[in-house]
C-alpha cells in the first residue's frame, strides 16, 4: 500500500541527537501511513546498533562512507514509498501534530512543490529558515536581501528554504528531479529551489509550523573543513544556475576576494603578533581555502571519509 509520508533523515555519527531526532518523529508518524528511512553516512559511533534496538522499523540504508547529504537523501528518495518526502535532519524536532498539518498544506496547496516549517532553536530563538536565492549583485556584495520574517498563520510563497526540514510533493520530484547530488554539502537546496520554481512549483513556509533545531551539530567538529566545502558548493552553484560567462565572472570575483582577505588578514596578524586568536583564525582558514584553490581543488579537501565521486548516488 502506498504510503502517505516517507521521512528521510541523513545522519553520520551524533547518536544521542539522532534519538531525540526519532522519539519526536515517532510521536508525529502513524505507522499505518508512513514510514522513515534512515540513510547513515558512515558514522562510527553507536547510532546503528542503538536504531535498530529502539525502533526496528526504522529502515536503515547503511553506506560505508561519506555519501554527502544530496547523495544520501537521494538514496532515500529512491527507497521511499510515500506521496510525500519529508527530508528531516537528523538534529531536527518536529512537534507532534507536524505530518498531519504538512499533509492538509499540500493537499491546500496543490502547486506547493516544497513546504517547510519556521525553525527555533532549543532556547526558542527564530532561526533563519528562508532566504533568496543569490543572485550575480548579492553574490557581489553590491545588494544586500535580508529575509523578513515570516508571520501569521499561513503559508507564505518564499524563494529558497533551509534544509532542516522540509516537505517535498512526489509529482514536483518527478517533474523537475531530486537533489543534484553533484553537491557534496551546502546549495544544494538552493539550486533545488531555483529548479522547482523555473518548473512551475511554489515553494512555501509554514510560519506556524515550529521546528526545533540544533542547527549546525553534523559540522561542528569540522568547521574549516565546512568552509571549503561551502566554496566548493557555491563555485558549483553559479554554474549550475548562470550562463557560463556570468559564471566564470562570479568565480573570478570570489577568488580575488578571497586573495584579498588573505593577504589583508596576514597583514592583521602580522602587526598584532598573531596574539589576536580570532583574527589568527579567520587567515588561517582564507589561507587554507586559497591553497585548496592553489591545488586544483582536490575532491579529498573538505569533510571526511567521503564515497568516491563515482559511486554517489
Amino acid at each position: 500500500m502506498r504510503k502517505r509520508f516517507s521521512i528521510v533523515i541523513v545522519h553520520r555519527n551524533g547518536v544521542e541527537d539522532l534519538l531525540q531526532a526519532l522519539r519526536h518523529l515517532m510521536q508525529a508518524c502513524d505507522p499505518a501511513l508512513d514510514e522513515v528511512i534512515l540513510v547513515d553516512n558512515g558514522s562510527s559511533d553507536a547510532s546503528l546498533a542503538e536504531v535498530a534496538a529502539r525502533y526496528p522499523q526504522v529502515i536503515v540504508i547503511a553506506n560505508g562512507c561519506n555519501n554527502g547529504f544530496a547523495g544520501a537523501c537521494n538514496q532515500g528518495i529512491a527507497r521511499a514509498e510515500g506521496d510525500y518526502i519529508l527530508l528531516l535532519n537528523n538534529d531536527a524536532f518536529l512537534p507532534s501534530d507536524a505530518l498531519v498539518r504538512l499533509e492538509s498544506r499540500l493537499r491546500e496547496y496543490p502547486a506547493a512543490g516544497i513546504i517547510a516549517g519556521q525553525l527555533y532553536g532549543e532556547d526558542g530563538e527564530r532561526q533563519r529558515s528562508h532566504g533568496y536565492a543569490p543572485t550575480v549583485l548579492s553574490e557581489m556584495g553590491l545588494v544586500r536581501r535580508k529575509p523578513l520574517p515570516v508571520t501569521g498563520g499561513q503559508p507564505v510563497d518564499v524563494e529558497t528554504v533551509v534544509g532542516a526540514c522540509m516537505a517535498v510533493r512526489r509529482a514536483a520530484i518527478e517533474d523537475a528531479g531530486a537533489l543534484d547530488k553533484d553537491f557534496f554539502f551546502y546549495f544544494e537546496e538552493t539550486e533545488w529551489c531555483v529548479r522547482l520554481r523555473r518548473k512551475g512549483w511554489r515553494i512555501l513556509l509554514d510560519p506556524a509550523l515550529r521546528i526545533t533545531h540544533l542547527k549546525g551539530a553534523s559540522t561542528r567538529a569540522y568547521r574549516q573543513e565546512a568552509q571549503i566545502e561551502m566554496l566548493r558548493s557555491r563555485l558549483l552553484y553559479y554554474r549550475k544556475v548562470f550562463s557560463p560567462l556570468v559564471a566564470a565572472g562570479l568565480s573570478a570575483w570570489r577568488i580575488l576576494r578571497l586573495i584579498f582577505n588573505v593577504l589583508t588578514h596576514g597583514l592583521w596578524v602580522l602587526l598584532t603578533l598573531g596574539l589576536a586568536v580570532r583574527l589568527r583564525g579567520k587567515f588561517l582558514t582564507y589561507l587554507r581555502l586559497l591553497a585548496w584553490l592553489a591545488a586544483g581543488r582536490p575532491e579529498s579537501w573538505g569533510l571526511p571519509d567521503k564515497c568516491p565521486a563515482a559511486v554517489r548516488g
